[in-house]
């Protein structure tokens, strides 16, 4: 990063990231640097400041903008509860409903829209205090507090689920213990510890894994890295970090995971660090293969108003898929000059095989025909159109990447379902 420091948070926003915030060391006040990675290019540019200079402010992505929430000034036991909105289309902040809770050592994770914000401390008093927020109504609502107060913990969303690993309630040891927060019943449940324990640390989510990376257990930061199996409650341990490190912030972007800045130690004079490091995880679970179970409906929960249905028919050995779009919108004056349906509709269906996990897929694109009537339809022919594959990491995770020549278009989704009742159905297959 061009700006070293511990204690920073970060925002993947449209393939980039975002570094916010931090302090560069021992008892400095909080910058309010706002930094962006670019991964396809390896490269940082410096973007607007945030308004308010804080150490430890959360962070979570929604509708294209970042929030930055709490957080603290220096080494202060108050927290913060301001909320400042980024969007980095225009390049500009916003201040937006403050959080019922100042805290700082606190973290946060998007679900379905709505961002969750749980734990840390205020006043020395450590919080399981669990506030959502929607940014659509810049509201906040009070739930169902978590079991374990506790501060510096790691948190990820993942399959509609929040979960929070490790953690501290002194500052000073660690603790390993893993908590489940299901949104549809506004309750927590445990799940299966972690191997080490620790606090101070990072959690992401890439090939339907939770990553818990890094921390300290006492003064000095580590350099695990553990990943966990939401279908299996298992963990299970991966490469470890180059430089171990505390305090720092991770984001996804295309299935990979980003370590950013941190320190090697709590002690003072603990001392910010600019280095960042990238993860690529395994391909998939060893020996995992397309199934019957994995028949479902499917969707980025980035970009929440497509989705995919996708069916699997083991005897004939084909997978299908459709693609579809709700836009009741126009059509904007600067959309692409082809038509795909209107208003801004758009079906596209595919079929093809698979070998193990992944599957290749010839897109069709249908027109003509009305609604209730037996009028002709017209559908392109295969190798036509474009073409899709996909990569599935287990029962729960997907990548999809299509390439749709025939109007130019072309990229990559990274798929979960839109719940989980037929997880157990595939997972029963690979046994």
């Amino acid at each position: 990063m061009p700006t070293a420091r511990e204690s920073v948070a970060a925002c993947a926003v449209n393939g980039n990231i975002f570094a916010i915030g931090g302090f560069p060391g021992g008892s400095d006040a909080g910058l309010t640097t706002n930094e962006r990675y670019d991964p396809e290019t390896n490269s940082w540019t410096a973007r607007a400041p945030m308004p308010t200079g804080r150490r430890m402010p959360a962070t979570a992505a929604v509708g294209g903008k970042c929030y930055a929430i709490g957080g603290r000034i220096t080494d202060d036991p108050r927290g913060l509860n301001m909320v400042e909105e980024y969007d980095p289309a225009s390049d500009s902040w916003r201040a937006r409903a403050s959080m019922p809770s100042p805290r700082f050592g606190h973290a946060a994770a998007a679900i379905d829209g709505i961002i969750y914000v749980v734990g840390g401390s205020h006043q020395r008093v450590l919080l399981g205090t669990l506030e959502a927020y929607d940014p659509a109504t810049d509201s906040w609502t009070t739930l169902a507090p978590m079991p374990s107060p506790r501060a510096l913990a790691g948190v990820a969303a993942f399959g509609g689920k929040l979960y929070v690993a490790g953690g501290t309630v002194d500052g000073v040891v660690g603790n390993a213990r893993l908590d489940i927060y299901d949104p549809a019943t506004n309750s927590w449940s445990r799940g299966a510890s972690l191997p080490t324990a620790r606090f101070g640390l990072a959690a992401s989510v890439a090939n339907g894994r939770i990553y818990a990376i890094g921390g300290a257990n006492g003064p000095a930061a580590v350099d695990h890295v553990s990943a966990y199996d939401p279908n299996l409650d298992q963990w299970a341990s991966v490469s470890p970090l180059q430089t171990r490190r505390t305090r720092f912030a991770s984001a996804s972007v295309g299935n990979r995971i980003y370590a950013l800045g941190g320190a090697l130690s709590f002690d003072v004079p603990h001392v910010g660090m600019d280095l960042v490091e990238r993860y690529t995880p395994a391909a998939g679970e060893p020996g995992f293969i397309v199934n019957a179970g994995l028949t479902d409906a499917w969707y980025d929960p980035q970009t929440a108003g497509q989705g995919f249905f996708i069916v699997v028919f083991p005897d004939a050995e084909l997978l299908f898929l459709s693609w579809f779009t709700y836009e009741t919108a126009s059509r904007p004056d600067v959309a692409p000059p082809f038509e795909l349906g209107e208003p801004y509709h758009r079906w596209l269906t595919a079929l093809g095989g698979w070998e193990g996990a992944s599957a290749g897929l010839d897109v069709t694109m249908t027109s003509g025909g009305l609604f209730d009537e037996a009028s002709a339809i017209t559908n392109t022919p295969p190798d036509s159109y474009g073409s899709i594959d996909i990569e599935f990491h287990g029962c729960n995770s997907a990548t999809l990447t299509y390439d749709l020549f025939a109007i130019g278009e072309a990229g990559q989704i990274e798929l979960t379902r839109i719940t989980g009742d037929r997880i157990a159905l595939c997972a029963s297959f690979q046994q």
